[in-house]
């Protein structure tokens, strides 16, 4: 342990103690439902960990909870640690807490102390060492962040089981990349209409409808840049790519990947993330692809498991009652962050871009419903692009990013209908919304 290198870090990095505010270029702009989140949980007695891709926000929604805190606490019980800057220079997290009680006073067992760790999954051993705290019913907090989701998860499932929760940070919706924008537009009572629910989703559209070309604007910008919050710092394009691709895929691919599941062949990994940036929201087979790529299909699976992982992209199986018949059935594969797909791909087709944008923003919004929330498409004599399901809805989306609809676009939506006895389907349109009646009471609403 070096000890003199804690306490100047310590000092250095938590400026807040003698400042008592936390500087601008640290909190950015507030993202208020991660912070909602946080705070909620924060009631419970549990360690609270975000996760989610690379540069999608954790560390500035940590400074955002830092800024809050500082209303409801003394600044020197707010301590934030990077812990890839205590790499080689600690031997447990007990040192870090230790130090902190002797240079500060305050006994971390004793009073409510806040820690917040930052990329928390490069350090080994760090669940056990958290356990002790919780089991010794000690009074500091922990406010963890991780890149890697299911590394996480495996790591806390045994000796964390019912004392951490965790919080998926998504990169920037299109509403949030609005805010972002400056376009703060007032919200619905209901701030996620439900996708089954025509009245509620004409109250949203009507909220907005005002804002319509500005809205259009900064869609067709959303499209090319992504959800990466970087972007607002950058603003050129070209510039912005080459970032993405050299540093931010580079970062993700190597740093949360390759090391952290110990990838042996990653040359491979790095050929299989760029093929599917190509084919992205398009069907594939494992046999397929593995022919394709000249490997085979174990280790196929278990380089896809490590993208889905980090959140780099996710699959969509077919939707069917039978779990035996969805190994066999051709799945989806969609890439998860759309500026850095345009980036690898050059790929300016905006159908697929709308396609992938809409299935991400649904996926979000399961897994905040439904634990271990699960996409998915259809396919039987015509296709549904994606099946929301969770436990209250089930509902058929088709995205057709065009301003006219024929009625042979809505085939699937209408055979998917007449299969499971639904009344209502959603297509997403580019410019067009109403609600459409056809036979045996069954609707679909025009987005």
């Amino acid at each position: 342990m070096d000890r003199e290198f804690i306490i100047t870090y310590l000092k250095r990095k938590n400026y807040w103690w003698k400042t008592r505010l936390v500087e601008p270029v640290d909190k950015g702009t507030l993202r208020s439902e991660y912070i909602e989140k946080i705070q909620n949980i924060s009631k419970l007695d549990r360690i609270i960990c975000l996760t989610g891709i690379r540069r999608c926000g954790k560390t500035t929604i940590l400074f955002q909870y830092i800024d809050y805190l500082l209303k409801i606490s003394e600044p020197n019980k707010i301590i934030y640690i990077k812990i890839d800057d205590l790499i080689g220079k600690i031997d447990s997290l007990h040192d870090v807490l230790n130090i902190y009680h002797e240079l500060t006073g305050v006994d971390p067992s004793m009073e409510a102390v806040y820690f917040l760790l930052d990329e928390i999954h490069v350090h080994k051993g760090w669940q056990s060492e958290l356990k002790y705290y919780i089991d010794s019913h000690a009074k500091c907090k922990f406010i963890i962040s991780g890149s890697s989701k299911t590394l996480l998860y495996l790591e806390a499932s045994e000796s964390l089981a019912g004392r951490i929760t965790f919080i998926d940070v998504f990169p920037l919706t299109f509403r949030e990349y609005l805010h972002f924008n400056d376009m703060i537009l007032s919200k619905p009572d209901n701030q996620f209409p439900s996708p089954d629910n025509f009245d509620d989703i004409e109250k949203a559209f009507y909220s907005i409808i005002e804002y319509k070309h500005s809205i259009i604007y900064y869609l067709g910008q959303y499209f090319n840049t992504g959800g990466f919050p970087e972007w607002f710092k950058i603003k050129d394009i070209d510039q912005w790519y080459r970032t993405i691709v050299e540093d931010y895929f580079a970062l993700i691919l190597f740093k949360d990947i390759v090391s952290v599941f110990r990838v042996k062949d990653p040359l491979l990994l790095d050929t299989l993330v760029r093929d599917i940036a190509s084919f992205s929201t398009n069907r594939f087979s494992y046999k397929g692809l593995s022919d394709r790529l000249g490997v085979n299909r174990e280790t196929l699976k278990l380089y896809l498991y490590y993208l889905q992982s980090s959140m780099m992209v996710f699959v969509a199986d077919v939707y069917t009652p039978s779990n035996k018949a969805v190994e066999k059935r051709e799945k989806k594969l969609y890439f998860w962050e759309e500026g850095l797909r345009r980036a690898l791909t050059l790929d300016k087709d905006d159908g697929k871009t709308a396609e992938n944008i809409v299935a991400w923003h649904l996926i979000k919004r399961g897994c905040e419903s439904k634990p271990y929330f699960r996409p998915f498409y259809w396919k039987n004599k015509h296709e549904v692009d994606f099946v929301y399901a969770d436990s209250h809805i089930l509902i058929p989306v088709e995205v057709k990013y065009k301003e006219q609809i024929k009625a042979s676009d809505i085939k699937g939506l209408i055979e998917f209908l007449d299969l499971y006895n639904l009344e209502s389907g959603v297509v997403v349109t580019k410019d067009l919304f109403k609600i459409d009646k056809i036979g045996r009471n069954k609707g679909f609403f025009y987005l």
